[in-house]
């Protein structure tokens, strides 16, 4: 079943959030990753939760909709694969950073499809807790893949 969840932002409760927030989407089919995903997001100062996606084609749907200047995608997804929603949304909007979380060893024709599909950067989700983070601010000021892919 397609879902997808609009967050308020935590400056809607009186938390307050920073004009220049990084705007993440997370898309991610296991809720309780999407959870500690989202949580970990939220209780950043600079950046902001736009929306949750569980799958693929949702994902590249709210993409579109909510503009986010960073995406959190899992690489395998129901319908589509967390590669192919990146080729549909680099192809509309290219500016947008993906940042793809696998549990799967990684391997040269997972790096070979990164790199075709338009993925920024790749972690594992072994490694979100303490790089996630840094990543998307890297991302978020850099402009190519050579100066933001992460393996």
């Amino acid at each position: 079943m397609a879902f997808a969840m609009l967050l308020p932002e935590l400056g809607h409760y009186g938390l307050g959030r920073d004009a220049m927030s990084i705007r993440v989407l997370v898309v991610e089919d296991d809720q309780d990753f999407q959870w500690l995903l989202r949580l970990s997001l939220q209780l950043e100062h600079d950046t902001t939760v736009v929306g949750v996606a569980g799958d693929g084609e949702t994902g590249v749907d709210l993409a579109l909709r909510e503009q986010p200047d960073v995406v959190v995608m899992d690489l395998m997804k129901t319908r589509i694969n967390g590669f192919e929603a990146t080729r549909r949304m680099k192809q509309i909007r290219p500016a947008v950073k993906v940042v793809v979380v696998t549990a799967f060893p990684v391997d040269n024709a997972i790096c070979q499809q990164m790199y075709r599909s338009g993925v920024d950067a790749l972690l594992r989700k072994a490694d979100v807790a303490t790089s996630l983070v840094p990543t998307i601010r890297s991302l978020h000021q850099t402009d190519t893949l050579a100066d933001s892919l992460i393996t």
